[in-house]
Formats: C-alpha cells, structure tokens, sequence
C-alpha cells in the first residue's frame, strides 16, 4: 500500500481565497487520508465558515501564533505517513499529490521533495519557477528560499526528526525550516514541473510586509550564524537578496534604505 498523506493548512483571514484552496484538494488524482485546517488564533466568524467544508478536521489554537506555530500544530494533530502543506490562499495542480508520492517512491533517499511553482494574481500567471537543483545543497538554502510551503511534501518521521518550524520566526520560517533539514543530512528533491500556484496580492500575509521579511531573515542569520560562516559566500548573497526583495515589498524613504544596502552589498562584494 502507498503512504497515506495529510494536508495542513494554516488559516488566518482567508475566507475570500479558502474555496480554491480546498476544490484543488478534493480534485486530486489521489486523494489524502485527512485534510488538517489549523485556525492560527481563535476565531468565531472563522469557526463558523469553516463548518460549510466537509471531511476537513478544523484545530482551533487559542492565540495567533503565525504559520510555523500552525502548521507544527497540524502536522501534531496528523496521523499519515506523509504531509503535504498549502497555504490557505494557494492552490495545486490536479496531479500535484500523485507525482509527489511517485517521485518519492521512485527516489527514496529523499526525506522531502518540492515542486515547480508559477504565482498568479486573480487569474493571472505571474511568473513560473521551475529551474531547481535536482538535490538541494547546504549552500542553496543558505542564499536563498528554495522550498515553499505550497509545494513541499514531506515524511512526517523527517519533519519530526527537527522538530517542524521554528516558531519564534514569524518570517522566513520555510527557509530557516529547510537549512535545518539539510543540515541534519535530510535530503530535498526537487520535481521539475511546476505544480503549485501560490497567489501574490497584498492581501495582507506576513511577507508581503518588506520590514518584517528583513526582521526574518535576520532571525535566520543569527540562528545559522556559524553555518552562514563556514560555507564562504554565503553571508553576502543572503543579505543581498534580503534588502533587495524587502525593497521591492516596500514604500518610500524604507523602501529606498533597502535598496542602497543591497547596492552597497553588491558594489563590495561579490554578488550573484
């Protein structure tokens, strides 16, 4: 028998999105023994919208503790072998579960595997992410944010192993999340097709805040500091692409501080 798969997904203010979120679930070629709704913080308006969706099991935390804290919450409430997270405003491809489970199948030194990704707006396709390494490496994950919640599946005995997010991060958490899996010799693949969708409107998620991303990836490098120095280059390309994707998520005078560091950065040191 193939491992069953749980899906969790943090919820907070997505009432206008939640629809997409679950018709792409339930339109899965194979379908997960359990879908897993975590309310990040207690809500009764929340609650109530909730019970209209059926064969999902809704956790309901007492206080907002951001996604890392929601999702550890759910995969502690799961009971399969494997988990599959989505955002509660993204949404998959039809195929997205059963070519996750056959390229773990397939590839078994792989404690995790993501996908190709495009992002959209309303309808629209953005942008389509599909040039990964096929096996991501300590240096990867140091510069830069390979693996999205949306488009991870991961062995639960894995995510245990490191004990799920780090949930005093409140941004960058899925970065922070995949050095520690790597660093505990935990492999990633990557699935080259791009097979979910994560949505990009300001609709008001933690990183779409330019300061609290900065915050973040500050909290990263503090934690991974002796890593971050052991493998050289690293440090300067993180910080680059920190104040240059926080200038791009922000407004006047903070926006343009953003961009000088990472020009400064840049004019100094070798960049890629």
């Amino acid at each position: 028998m193939p491992p069953t798969i749980s899906v969790v997904i943090p919820f907070y203010n997505a009432e206008p999105f939640f629809s997409e979120v679950y018709k792409s679930i339930c339109s899965q070629t194979i379908q997960p023994e359990e879908i897993i709704v975590v309310i990040d913080g207690y809500s009764e308006k929340a609650e109530a919208f909730l019970k209209e969706y059926k064969n999902i099991k809704v956790v309901t935390p007492a206080e907002n503790g951001g996604p890392a804290k929601a999702r550890n919450i759910g995969v502690s409430n799961a009971t399969s072998e494997l988990i599959a997270f989505i955002d509660a405003d993204d949404k998959w491809e039809a195929n997205k579960l059963e070519k996750q489970l056959e390229f773990l199948a397939k590839h078994p030194e792989f404690s995790a595997c993501h996908t190709g990704i495009k992002t959209f707006s309303d309808n629209d396709i953005i942008a389509t992410f599909n040039d990964k390494s096929f096996s991501l490496t300590l240096s990867e994950v140091l510069t830069a944010c390979h693996v999205l919640p949306s488009s991870l599946m991961i062995k639960k005995s894995a995510f245990d192993a490191i004990n799920g997010f780090d949930a005093k991060i409140r941004c960058s958490e899925d970065q922070e999340f995949t050095i520690r899996l790597i660093s505990n010799d935990l492999k990633i693949g990557f699935l080259a097709e791009p097979l979910s969708y994560l949505r990009r409107e300001d609709q008001g998620n933690i990183s779409s805040n330019g300061r609290n991303m900065v915050i973040g990836h500050f909290q990263v490098l503090k934690k991974h500091w002796s890593l971050f120095r052991k493998n050289k280059g690293t440090m300067p390309n993180y910080l680059y692409k920190t104040f240059m994707t926080a200038g791009g998520k922000s407004q006047g005078i903070e926006r343009k501080l953003y961009y000088l560091a990472g020009h400064i950065i840049k004019l100094f040191f070798s960049v890629k």
